[in-house]
């Protein structure tokens, strides 16, 4: 059984923003704090490693310190008595009385301090560890927290498209049956031809509302898909008689949800209708593994979003359309591909 966290790319957006942003501010506050906590224990190490080499120069008793003879050159100067450091080594040069030629060079290697420096900082080290998993599971909580409000209005409004949905239903169906009865009554009539492809249009957006927002039962049948493209065609034909239409049609029926498939054919047709330009085309092939629907079509401003649920870059439509064609095509385990070329919007599905 899926566990679903999100619900929509929208909420995991989110969510993930709102984590990346709490636990990068916690996260580096604490790292400024370790490194301040870090620097004060360094430069105490480094106190106390020249009082004991002071020491040391006073005394010469222990091994923890090496001494090396050094020959000054003519006037040469040296600091006596202070900590100074190579790339290797800590030092300190210690004069030798009655001599001005020769001093002592007191030597502590650099990797001995830094092994002491590291045993000191080990615990320290695991508490800021703490400190950041700590970060992790806050950052975790407050994201949830502050992702609640999107998380609820997004559920208000499917919630709420649902209501609208099936208050939609009742007079669609209504709608449709009366034309049915006019429509034996009144054959030829063009205004009930006009009127019923309106109610057509209008089932459409019902279904794909439905498909979109509710989880439907998916029987399994023998689907004839060049007819269910030929009874969508003759429709759209008829809306848009400006656009030139070219087809290639094999037979194809393969075993698959009758009603998904039509969703999905439904929503590339008419987005290939809908989408165009003046006195644009439409090609549609299907094949015995593919079913490629190619458009004129304006430039596209942003292609990631294709797929996203309401968006649409005109004003025609309500931008569900795609987004319920993959999810069917994921559902019926077919897979939908989109090239875009200049001018041109080819969608390809292989069963």
């Amino acid at each position: 059984m899926k566990i679903k966290l999100f619900n929509n790319k929208y909420e995991k957006e989110s969510f993930i923003k709102s984590f990346i942003l709490y636990f990068f501010t916690i996260t580096t506050l604490i790292l400024i704090i370790f490194y301040f906590h870090y620097k004060s224990i360094y430069l105490e190490q480094k106190q106390l490693l020249f009082l004991e080499m002071k020491n040391f120069s006073l005394t010469f008793k222990g091994d923890k310190f090496q001494l090396d003879l050094v020959t000054l050159k003519e006037n040469q100067k040296v600091p006596f008595y202070e900590l100074l450091e190579s790339k290797e080594e800590f030092f300190m040069f210690v004069p030798i009385p009655g001599t001005n030629k020769d001093i002592l060079k007191v030597v502590y290697p650099k990797s001995k301090f830094i092994q002491e420096l590291f045993s000191k900082l080990e615990n320290l080290l695991f508490k800021y560890v703490l400190l950041i998993f700590i970060a992790f599971i806050l950052s975790l909580v407050f994201a949830i927290y502050t992702t609640n409000p999107l998380r609820k209005a997004i559920y208000i409004l499917n919630e709420t498209i649902k209501d609208v949905i099936h208050d939609i239903n009742t007079p669609v169906m209504s709608i449709g049956v009366n034309l049915k009865l006019l429509k034996l009554k009144y054959k030829d009539d063009e205004d009930i031809q006009r009127l019923e492809l309106a109610v057509k249009q209008l089932s459409s957006i019902y279904k794909n509302l439905r498909t979109a927002l509710e989880e439907t039962k998916k029987s399994i049948e023998d689907v004839n898909l060049r007819q269910i493209i030929e009874d969508e065609l003759k429709t759209l034909i008829s809306l848009y008689p400006e656009i030139k239409v070219e087809i290639n049609l094999k037979n194809k029926v393969l075993k698959s949800n009758k009603e998904a498939v039509e969703r999905i054919i439904f929503n590339l047709l008419s987005n290939a209708f809908k989408h165009n330009v003046n006195n644009g085309y439409v090609k549609v092939i299907l094949n015995e593994d593919s079913l490629v629907i190619e458009n004129s079509s304006p430039e596209i401003k942003n292609p990631d979003r294709l797929f996203d649920r309401y968006y649409k870059e005109s004003q025609r439509g309500i931008g569900i359309g795609l987004s319920v064609v993959k999810k069917l095509s994921e559902e019926l385990g077919w897979n939908l591909k989109i090239n875009l070329e200049k001018g041109k919007f080819i969608a390809i599905i292989t069963f």
